[in-house]
């Protein structure tokens, strides 16, 4: 059996392997190889999907950072120390336990 990395969460299986380069049959007659199969989850696939929505997804959120400029522009963007201290910390804790 030979076993690859070539997976395609889409569904449609593993992609097709060369047998042809000098492995033993297995003593099938007619030197035919069994197919291996792969059988891909529903759960794996709308994971493939999502991964695929996600990765479509702009890596910064213009509608967001101009919000934030025109509030610094304006003098009414504020933040609070101690808010930002406190998520800070919490975050922090929450990653020494995992």
């Amino acid at each position: 059996m030979i076993i690859t990395d070539k997976v395609d969460i889409g569904g449609s299986g593993i992609q097709p392997t060369d047998r042809s380069k000098g492995q033993s049959t297995g003593g099938q007659a007619g030197g035919v190889a069994p197919q291996d199969q792969v059988s891909v989850s529903d759960q794996a696939k709308e994971i493939g999907r999502l991964q695929a929505e996600v990765s479509k997804l702009p890596d910064v959120r213009t509608d967001r950072v101009g919000e934030v400029k025109n509030a610094i522009n304006n003098g009414v963007y504020n933040v609070n120390g101690e808010e930002v201290a406190g998520k800070m910390l919490k975050e922090a804790v929450i990653d020494s336990v995992i």
